[in-house]
């Protein structure tokens, strides 16, 4: 054969050749162009399109990348999901990547061998996922559910990888959990996944390992079957849940075979709590076992123990729970650094739930010598938490649970005296812990009675409590002492800054009876019943912020009362005192009526009525309290029969609440015994009132009535009337009752020294 023949056949190895090489040419140029085309933004919009028609949320894409190789990489910068409208997105991802197999597409399965996000934020608040019904995907309600796509279609992802993630928990203030790494690898609906992730939360640094799938295919709202798990929480502090509080250790060991153990220790003040809890064979969920599952935990500090016993009757959608909790404490000194509670007490409660949703108390019971309690409780967590249900106590002694335990070690003093003390102030300055009020909604009915202290021999209060997105409303309030009753309404509103208070409460019936009372108003020496009404308005932080900020009025209304030994009788002997230096102890005095009324502003209580008739006559005055600083200010008049002396002196008031100070106010007393005068003139103590009007009867103090002092302390309400006021007995031949007998010589200097004073002979 010639060679001209052979020719030919010999060149279709080139063309096969160059027909590679050009179809090589065509998909590197096709790549190119594809790269240009997302780079460039042309495919944005579509993109964008088809993710706000799947999910209804709006997207946003910052730019678009596709890195070449034998697995390209598709890379989207800047992505955001936000709701129509909303300001602020619920979803940031600064980078989102993955790699697509090209030679799965060609054989018609799915593999992705990565996908990637750095710098994730993901905010879990309700309201930045809440769509409007108009912008939810559209749904055909009659269709057939879909048939279970074969596992062999499901998509296979190699590698999940989360850097440097964030996630805001709803209600949480701020406090992120940080996700500095987390990886899922072999993704599938034929096996289990290897999983591994490292996470912190307030300090506390959380690592997991171990295995959970097939992550496709699961039934939707189920959890994934539970391979060998391990989940370890470093040392951290604890102090948001409790002050003092430390997390010592936790440990979760799930085996896919036998029983998963979780242990830990905590410690506060110097104690530890152990925990132990075994969680049933866990590691069976794999293999699609649905329970039930049974459970115990069990919590112990000293000799005192807390335990959990139960079942989850399906696993696997958290749901069926029925828990029995028992509690045990002996001796309350093994508990000293944690939450009181009191020695000998005994627990029992049942704990049920129908889904994690709804959690139910059907029975709680608490006795001990110093507390007894029972109720029923409904936790809903559906949206925002809301607990509704009753709360009885039958028995509350405040002493034996505020008392240390015997034995227990005192907390070492601190290195630095509080702020508060020392400072010469009565109110403390305390902060008033109201964040919690944000934590969940509520309604419950309240009973408390059986309530005891040293200053309380008896008491019960009776309310319904309505918690609302941080208001609190306690209304009707009723408070029931051995004195009377109390009747009115508690406000909170916590979401403001800062919180807002308010108190309206009154006495019903004939008011308290002051000698069943104890504590302040029982130091007074008052005797009687009294009237009380209340309606004050207050904001801050702390007690001390709270009081200067007190705006509202106070008012007490006493009629056909006493006066006995006590502070009130002190300071009355102390005015006496002043004026008359030898005048002798007052014994009981017979109130008419007294009446106390004030209002306050910003802090600033003044006098409304400050007003007292008794038998040995009158008070009455301006008095003013600054709460900022606890100063005292105002001016009393007295005009008192006292030891035969007509007394008519005003008196200046100053001090502080801490050391209140009574003064003899220039300008006069009317009825002081002769020596007692001579030396106040002489010292320049009542230097400016005429001396004769001092010793003449003068009406100018004329008697007042109970009526409207009473009318101002009741806030205008109705109410008991004091006895008639009897008439001054008369003296022999129709005179006034006499002065005491000064005699003559003393008379004359007295009234010889009026005249140098401008007062001239009367």
């Amino acid at each position: 054969m010639s060679a001209s023949a052979l020719k030919p056949a010999r060149r279709w190895p080139r063309y096969l050749a160059g027909g590679f090489a050009l179809l090589f040419l065509l998909l590197i140029g096709g790549i190119l162009a594809l790269r240009a085309a997302l780079e460039s933004g042309r495919f944005t919009p579509r993109i964008k399109a088809e993710i706000e028609n799947a999910t209804g949320y709006r997207a946003s894409i910052g730019g678009m990348g596709l890195a070449l190789g034998l697995i390209p990489k598709l890379e989207l910068r800047d992505v955001t999901l936000s709701t129509p409208g909303g300001a602020t997105p619920g979803l940031v991802a600064p980078r989102l990547a993955a790699s697509v197999s090209l030679f799965s597409l060609i054989s018609g399965s799915i593999e992705i061998p990565s996908v990637e996000a750095d710098g994730l934020k993901l905010n879990l608040d309700p309201a930045l996922w809440a769509l409007p019904a108009a912008d939810r995907p559209a749904r055909d309600a009659t269709a057939a559910p879909a048939a279970p796509r074969p596992a062999a279609s499901m998509p296979q992802i190699g590698l999940v990888r989360l850097r440097d993630a964030h996630v805001v928990l709803p209600g949480s203030g701020g406090r992120d959990i940080e996700i500095p790494s987390l990886s899922i690898r072999k993704i599938s609906a034929t096996s289990a996944s290897d999983l591994a992730a490292e996470w912190r939360f307030q300090g506390i640094t959380f690592t997991l390992a171990g295995k959970a799938g097939p992550l496709f295919g699961a039934a939707p709202g189920t959890l994934p079957p539970l391979g060998a798990i391990t989940l370890k929480a470093g040392a951290g502090d604890l102090g948001w849940l409790l002050p003092g509080l430390r997390l010592e250790a936790l440990e979760l060991i799930a085996p896919p075979e036998g029983e998963a153990r979780l242990t830990g220790a905590l410690t506060r003040a110097g104690n530890t709590a152990r925990l132990e809890a075994n969680l049933g064979e866990i590691g069976k969920l794999l293999y699609g076992f649905t329970g039930p599952l049974p459970m115990e935990a069990r919590l112990t500090s000293g000799d005192a123990s807390i335990t959990l016993k139960g079942a989850v009757a399906r696993p696997l959608e958290l749901a069926g729970g029925q828990f029995d909790l028992t509690a045990d404490v002996p001796d309350a000194a093994g508990l000293s650094g944690f939450p009181a509670l009191p020695p000998g007490l005994r627990g029992a409660a049942r704990l049920e739930w129908r889904d994690p949703r709804n959690i139910s108390l059907p029975r709680f019971q608490l006795t001990s010598p110093a507390l007894s309690a029972s109720a029923v409780l409904n936790l809903g967590l559906a949206g925002r938490p809301n607990l509704t249900g009753r709360i009885d106590v039958s028995r509350l002694d405040l002493d034996a649970l505020t008392q240390p335990p015997t034995g227990s070690v005192a907390p070492a003093a601190p290195s630095a005296p509080a702020a508060s003390s020392g400072d010469g102030r009565v109110i403390p300055d305390i902060a008033v812990p109201v964040a919690s009020l944000m934590a969940l909604d509520a309604e419950l009915r309240l009973a408390l009675s059986g309530v005891t202290s040293r200053n309380l021999r008896q008491a019960a209060v009776q309310t319904n409590l309505r918690l609302s997105n941080g208001a609190l409303v306690l209304a009707p309030f009723n408070l029931t002492i051995p004195a009377g009753r109390l009747a009115g309404q508690i406000n909170v509103n916590a979401t403001a800054n800062p919180a807002q208070y308010s108190l309206r409460l009154r006495s019903e019936g004939a008011g308290l009876e002051l000698a069943a009372l104890s504590g302040a108003l029982d130091g007074l020496g008052l005797r009687g019943h009294a009237e009380i009404a209340t309606d004050l308005r207050a904001a801050g932080a702390t007690t001390r912020a709270i009081a200067a900020s007190l705006d509202g009025t106070f008012g007490i209304a006493l009629v056909n009362g006493r006066l006995e030994q006590g502070t009130a009788m002190d300071a009355l002997g102390a005015m006496l005192a002043l004026l008359s230096p030898n005048s002798q102890r007052l014994g009981a005095v017979d109130l008419r009526c007294l009446a106390l009324a004030f209002g306050a502003e910003q802090g600033v209580a003044q006098s409304r009525a400050f007003f007292m008739d008794s038998a040995i006559g009158q008070i009455n005055g301006q008095v003013s309290i600054n709460l900022r600083d606890e100063s005292l200010g105002g001016r009393v008049n007295s005009n008192l029969r006292v030891f035969g002396l007509a007394v008519r002196a005003p008196f200046n008031l100053g001090g502080t609440l801490a050391a209140p100070r009574i003064g003899v106010a220039p300008g006069a007393a009317l009825g002081q015994n002769a020596a007692g005068l001579l030396a106040d003139t002489l010292t320049g103590r009542i230097a400016t009132d005429p001396i004769g009007n001092l010793l003449g009867g003068s009406d100018r103090h004329a008697a007042a009535d109970c009526a409207e002092p009473l009318r101002l302390a009741r806030f205008g309400a109705e109410g008991a009337a004091p006895t008639q006021r009897a008439a001054p007995e008369a003296a022999p031949g129709g005179t006034s009752p006499a002065m005491p007998t000064i005699p003559a010589p003393v008379q004359d200097v007295l009234r010889g020294l009026g005249g140098l004073f401008g007062g001239g002979r009367r």
